[in-house]
């Protein structure tokens, strides 16, 4: 080698020696100390770049439902509260409802005197514990297409001597039938696998003021007790990321009473130390998180979904469900709970987990509450009796009896009953 081939060479070596050492020394300054410098990651998406991308589907995001099986006229009921929507008992008979409504036909709105005596039949109820929900929810949720604009708070499919009907229930009272392709045996033969257990609805009782479909069963365990806290992962540079934002931007201040606020033309993000995020965007700007497909209700969901994957994935906290839907003049409100293994988790000032705004397809602001639910170990702190509960509730025009938890922000969350 001559001396010449020799020096350019420990040159070349040196020159590659201080770059690492000078990338070494970048990441160890305050601005740049959460970067991971690696191939794969200067030339990929950022980390809050690939949570946009993924969302949750609407099956993961469904709220839990209360099941009331009848098993036939002779045997009873089985009732059971918060199933939620993954929950395997529930597979089969999801899978029946989606066939009946993919091939419903409507026959018109019904008189409670013939509903019920269709329930006296082997049949199936669900019963929305976020209450009513638009039929397009629904169906996206069953996996299937409806052209029919309904609301629905119940829906129910009983099994005839010669047909099956599914009968949808909205927030007003109002019951319709719908004719389907189901043959009566296929949900004569799902009922069966059910063992009554003393479920009824409440208008076989005396509890008449209570909503009269509502599903009350009997003996309710009580739900561990939970853990509330904000997730250690609840910080600015997390939150940031997640959102698109600009995690290292001076476009940001703290206001007197904690509170960070960042900038970035046309969004203003702001971050509070109890929990309390909240966006609002005042233009069209802004990543594909913020930006639905379209203006339609199942476009606005997909968004959302993507939303509540980056706002509780990037903090570590519990995922969130469906809540509520609000159709306004240029877009829709979507309203989204926590819920633990099925149970709602209610904040005691009435405030949603998740409430995002739509305006023309685009998310215009959102309110966030950050939370993280642990069951505890312990005994759990006891439910009132069902029969009390439901005697308390019929004071009450109209009740839907149900169990929630309640989060007051102490950091401990106990089930109670809820009207």
């Amino acid at each position: 080698m001559s001396n010449k081939r020799l020096r350019n060479w420990l040159q070349n070596g040196a020159l590659a020696l201080l770059s690492v050492l000078a990338l070494l020394q970048l990441t160890q300054l305050p601005l740049l100390k959460n970067i991971h410098l690696s191939a794969g990651n200067l030339f990929s998406q950022s980390a809050g770049t690939e949570v946009q991308e993924t969302a949750a589907p609407l099956s993961a995001m469904f709220p839990a439902v209360n099941l009331m099986v009848t098993v036939d006229s002779e045997h009873g009921r089985s009732g059971q509260l918060c199933l939620a929507s993954d929950s395997p008992v529930l597979q089969e008979v999801v899978s029946l409802f989606k066939e009946a409504l993919g091939s419903a036909t409507e026959a018109g709105q019904t008189a409670d005197e013939t509903f019920r005596e269709a329930l006296n039949h082997p049949g199936l109820f669900l019963e929305l514990t976020a209450g009513p929900l638009p039929l397009e929810v629904v169906a996206a949720w069953l996996g299937e297409e409806t052209a029919f604009a309904r609301e629905v708070r119940a829906m129910a499919l009983t099994a005839g001597e010669n047909d099956a009907s599914l009968y949808l229930l909205d927030g007003e009272g109002r019951i319709y039938r719908y004719g389907t392709a189901l043959l009566p045996p296929m949900v004569r033969s799902i009922c069966e696998r059910f063992s009554a257990n003393g479920g009824v609805f409440s208008y076989e009782t005396g509890y008449v003021a209570l909503a009269p479909y509502t599903v009350l069963a009997p003996d309710v365990a009580a739900p561990p007790d939970l853990a509330s806290e904000r997730p250690a992962g609840y910080s600015a540079y997390n939150l940031l990321s997640a959102l698109d934002f600009n995690a290292h931007t001076f476009s940001r201040y703290t206001e007197s009473g904690g509170a960070e606020v960042v900038e970035e033309s046309p969004r203003t993000l702001r971050i509070t130390p109890d929990g309390l995020v909240t966006l609002t965007n005042r233009g069209i700007a802004g990543g594909s998180l913020y930006r639905a497909s379209g203006e339609g209700l199942r476009e606005a969901l997909a968004t959302a979904g993507r939303l509540a994957v980056a706002l509780t994935g990037g903090a570590g906290a519990s995922p969130l469900f469906l809540q509520g839907v609000e159709e306004t003049e240029d877009g829709y409100i979507l309203r989204f709970r926590y819920q633990v293994d099925g149970v709602p988790v209610f904040f005691s000032d009435g405030a949603d987990a998740l409430s995002v705004v739509f305006q023309k397809g685009v998310v215009s602001s959102f309110t966030y509450r950050c939370r993280a639910y642990t069951p505890l170990e312990e005994e759990p702190s006891p439910l009132l009796p069902t029969g009390m509960a439901q005697a308390i509730a019929a004071s009450y025009p109209d009740a839907v009896l149900s169990i929630g938890y309640a989060d007051d922000g102490s950091g401990f969350a106990a089930a109670q009953w809820r009207r």
